[in-house]
């Protein structure tokens, strides 16, 4: 996810010569409050999600429709086949954070 400086520049104070390597931090863009209303909670049915898991713009994952297709047919089915599923302890979901931010770990009780 890194990209180089084509050309010598200064961004808010930060100055880039080119050819340095820039890391996007893609999980702090998906937790912007300008672009996402409670940026720090998940929200399952957010309205406004464009968020950068899948890359963005000409880097955009090809396989992207079809993971988020999965992604919906698996909760489907795990809803269908346990409707009593609930979260056994809220406190005891901790997020890893870096380019992979997530919930570790997420304990269920049916």
């Amino acid at each position: 996810m890194a990209r180089l400086v084509a050309e010598d520049t200064d961004y808010a104070g930060c100055p880039m010569k080119r050819g340095d390597k820039v890391l996007m931090a893609f999980p702090a863009g998906n937790r912007d409050p300008e672009h996402f209303d409670r940026p720090d909670e998940f929200v399952i049915d957010r309205q406004r999600d464009r968020h950068f898991a899948f890359g963005s713009g000409i880097h955009r994952c090809l396989g992207s429709n079809l993971a988020r297709m999965e992604l919906r047919v698996a909760i489907e089915r795990f809803l269908d086949r346990i409707p009593t599923s609930e979260l056994a302890d809220a406190d005891a979901v901790t997020w890893s954070g870096g380019q992979v931010r997530g919930p570790r770990p997420v304990p269920v009780r049916w």
